[in-house]
């Protein structure tokens, strides 16, 4: 670890600083995620098509229920219905692939700007510090040392 990643809590390849003036853009996440144009696009069309297993063009109920239950998501948790009646903007019980992509830009977006409130350093680094204090001034009171857990299981870091 390079003494600048010691001194801002970053280990290496982890972090990417891309806190931009400005509005947040599709450009935000794409530095973010490291990722160009082209690679984002394919992995939304790789993800719609995942769901969309018959080739059909378009995502329905069932297909969508079929998705989240091979990601082994619970039915009971009602994300199909969710999801379908956030992306379906035209009400015809069905997601195509523009109102897809419409729903993936705008909770791309919305991560992007949450990941930076709590981000308070803007290393482009979250650490448990940081994520502890966002949890707080949402009200929900976890000790420390549960978000320190969470974080050496999901994100390998070393305590």
């Amino acid at each position: 670890m390079s003494e600048e990643d010691h001194s801002q809590g970053r280990r290496p390849g982890c972090c990417n600083p891309v806190k931009k003036p400005g509005p947040v853009s599709m450009d935000h996440v794409l530095s973010a995620l490291q990722e160009t144009m082209e690679e984002r696009d394919a992995r939304i069309r790789s993800l719609f098509n995942f769901f969309d297993d018959a080739n059909a063009g378009y995502l329905d109920y069932a297909q969508i229920e079929k998705g989240l239950s091979a990601l082994q998501i619970p039915a009971e948790y009602k994300y199909a219905k969710d999801l379908l009646r956030v992306c379906d903007r035209n009400r015809d019980g069905r997601v195509d692939y523009q109102e897809f992509r419409r729903y993936m830009d705008d909770k791309e977006l919305e991560l992007y700007r949450i990941f930076q409130a709590i981000d308070v350093e803007h290393n482009g680094c979250i650490v448990p510090e940081e994520l502890w204090d966002a949890l707080v001034k949402a009200g929900i009171l976890l000790f420390l040392v549960a978000v320190y857990e969470f974080f050496c299981k999901f994100d390998y870091m070393d305590v």
